[in-house]
């Protein structure tokens, strides 16, 4: 039995720990084959590849969850097993996380600030926080500064704001995606259906937009894994699951959970 967990964050993303302290993790909870998946971001990847020792007995894959825009909502797709090194995957990465960085920016400045008189623009530019503190820049910020108690708080007040990041749409990440040699999964189906599960019109969208598997193991899925396992059967996708643990970022997610077995998912390709 091979206990396997493919989606987790660290501080080089919005989780809390480096790579020694998950590694750590990872061997408390007796897990054998997983994966960083950090947003838009590959910084970690050779960082646990060269901690790794052979009386680890650990399987890792490499990974990252890259953001896309479809119907105006942000959807997640986690790629593995891809050349670190290829340019137009590390151009989107860079372009991303510019758009979310003044995204980021243009709620301070033309929201907050307005809003709230104990903060400037000016303030926030100087601003800087400690990575293992998990979150981003303008959550960190405005809890520091007292206005915010915690991130949820933040994320309702960046909602009010009506500004978003402009991400590329799903056609041109999963094409940039597939350049690279990777497997492509569609991340955290139910997220946007949270009192149940993705339609299946919008599941035939992404299997026809090239996705190689989905992930049915998930926090957000409840009680929707079986539905997806289903889906990907009769559509010859693959079968991923995943904790999308942020450390204590986000205590309620929990490494390892769901469970999930290798012998639970379908990840011959990605692992041949």
């Amino acid at each position: 039995m091979k206990k396997t967990d493919m989606h987790m964050h660290t501080c080089a993303s919005d989780g809390t720990w480096d790579v020694w302290e998950l590694k750590d993790e990872i061997k408390k909870n007796k897990i054998d084959i997983f994966s960083i998946t950090d947003h838009d971001c590959v910084d970690n990847v050779k960082n646990m590849q060269d901690i790794l020792l052979p009386s680890d007995n650990l399987l890792f894959i490499p990974g990252t969850e890259l953001s896309a825009d479809y119907n105006g909502r942000e959807y997640h797709l986690t790629l593995y097993n891809f050349d670190l090194n290829n340019k137009g995957l590390l151009e989107l990465i860079d372009w991303t996380n510019q758009s979310k960085l003044s995204s980021n920016k243009e709620y301070i400045k033309t929201f907050a600030a307005n809003k709230y008189d104990s903060i400037s623009f000016e303030d926030f530019e100087k601003y800087s926080y400690d990575r293992k503190r998990g979150g981003w820049k303008s959550a960190n910020y405005m809890i520091d500064k007292g206005i915010h108690k915690d991130f949820l708080i933040h994320l309702n007040d960046v909602k009010e704001s009506g500004l978003k990041a402009v991400l590329k749409s799903p056609e041109e990440v999963i094409d940039v995606a597939k350049k690279t040699g990777g497997k492509l999964f569609l991340a955290h189906p139910s997220y946007h259906f949270k009192d149940g599960v993705m339609p299946e019109e919008e599941l035939k969208f992404w299997l026809e937009q090239g996705i190689d598997g989905i992930e049915c193991f998930s926090p957000y899925n409840k009680g929707g894994a079986q539905y997806y396992i289903e889906f990907c059967k009769k559509n010859n996708l693959m079968i991923s699951g995943g904790s999308d643990c942020h450390g204590s970022f986000i205590p309620s997610r929990k490494l390892g959970v769901p469970h999930a077995e290798l012998s639970d998912l379908n990840l011959k390709k990605l692992l041949n």
